[in-house]
């Protein structure tokens, strides 16, 4: 059977009792001459490892990446920097490959007990699941990811050519599942944010997409329905830049998660 997790599960190395990962060739994306690991599921894979050394679930966290993974290697957490109380701590963590730098994480873990609620964002009145075409979102960066989920197109539009053109000014909105039927994590929410440069092409009105210089997430509530709701905003494209918005819902409306990335644009010609 295929392996359905959706980043690299963390171990610990018995021989010198640190925190490491394995990256699975379903787990990498890009040329078939050389994949890389999956952006998303590397940074949920380095939250992980800031819950398993902290016992303490995710609040925030941002991650940059100064090289990529393959399949086939191992990734090595070690933790820089750990401060606060007992309930809410600051976190940096620094990841490796092959003894090279990989990743640098900041975050933060925690929570306290306050009974006050607020949710200021609210999901966009989009079709229902069912209602919604199924659309292979993610093929467009790998068939691997494809395999992962079910994407359905509630809002926004996807080139299907190189000379495809659109409306401009157009938000995208996605109902996911994972394939598997196994239930959402919040560690699933990171890998599926990193798809926010399929936006790229509904607010363009042309193909385009990018490569991220951060990812930012920050957590609201776990899921507890097999769908999630991602809505995705280009907030701004110029000089070659683009900022990017997306807010993840369960199925019911209550805000999951928020984050964003800036990418380097990559707008691609008609052939």
């Amino acid at each position: 059977m295929r392996d359905t997790v959706t980043f690299p599960q963390l171990v610990t190395n018995e021989g010198t009792n640190q925190l490491v990962a394995f990256i699975p060739e379903h787990l990498c994306v890009g040329s078939s001459a050389e994949p890389f690991l999956y952006g998303g599921s590397g940074f949920a894979a380095c939250i992980a490892a800031m819950e398993h050394i902290t016992g303490l679930p995710a609040i925030f966290a941002t991650v940059q990446f100064v090289d990529k993974g393959q399949s086939g290697q191992t990734i090595s957490f070690v933790p820089e920097y750990v401060s606060g109380g007992n309930s809410i701590k600051q976190f940096k963590l620094a990841a490796h490959i092959d003894g090279r730098p990989f990743a640098t994480l900041l975050g933060a873990v925690g929570g306290r007990s306050d009974p006050t609620q607020h949710q200021g964002l609210h999901a966009p009145m989009v079709p229902a699941i069912m209602a919604s075409p199924e659309k292979s979102v993610a093929r467009q960066i790998s068939s691997n990811l494809n395999a992962l989920f079910e994407f359905r197109l509630a809002d926004g539009q996807l080139p299907d050519r190189r000379d495809w053109s659109g409306e401009i000014g157009r938000d995208t909105a996605y109902w996911i599942r994972k394939r598997s039927g196994a239930p959402m994590s919040r560690l699933d929410l990171p890998v599926i944010a990193d798809l926010a440069a399929m936006a790229l092409p509904s607010a363009l009105g042309k193909p385009a997409s990018g490569n991220s210089l951060d990812n930012m997430i920050r957590f609201a509530c776990d899921p507890t329905e097999e769908w999630v709701l991602s809505c995705t905003r280009v907030a701004s494209v110029k000089r070659g830049l683009t900022h990017i918005d997306t807010q993840i819902y369960s199925e019911t409306g209550t805000l999951l998660a928020v984050a964003s990335q800036s990418m380097i644009l990559r707008v691609r010609p008609p052939a």
